[in-house]
């Protein structure tokens, strides 16, 4: 038993200086690679913060990538599908409820 109660009072002494040696110990210098606190803040402060995007005073190429991006997902997607049904049937989307020459029962 005492040896459980030496380990505990050990365990909380070092955790109180641990604790006590971060809290007091002044930042070290600024470099390239130190890590600014982050800010938690709301859509106003980003309004702010960020006018040039809001405004619309940056350059579009950003955004024309990401709608380009966009796009591309939907040419990948459905491009190849749209082929397949024109080479197949010779119309790129099929009639509503028609039937296909696939069904067909001739061959």
């Amino acid at each position: 038993m005492g040896l459980l109660r030496v380990a505990s009072r050990l365990a909380s002494s070092s955790a109180r200086t641990s604790r006590s040696t971060v809290a007091l110990a002044p930042p070290a210098a600024r470099s390239f690679v130190t890590r600014s606190k982050p800010r938690l803040g709301h859509n106003l402060e980003d309004h702010f913060d960020f006018a040039e995007y809001v405004m619309r005073m940056h350059h579009p190429m950003g955004e024309y990538m990401i709608y380009g991006l966009m796009f591309s997902t939907f040419f990948i997607t459905f491009g190849p599908l749209l082929h397949s049904n024109y080479y197949f049937t010779g119309r790129f989307l099929p009639k509503d409820q028609g039937n296909t020459k696939l069904c067909d029962d001739s061959w």
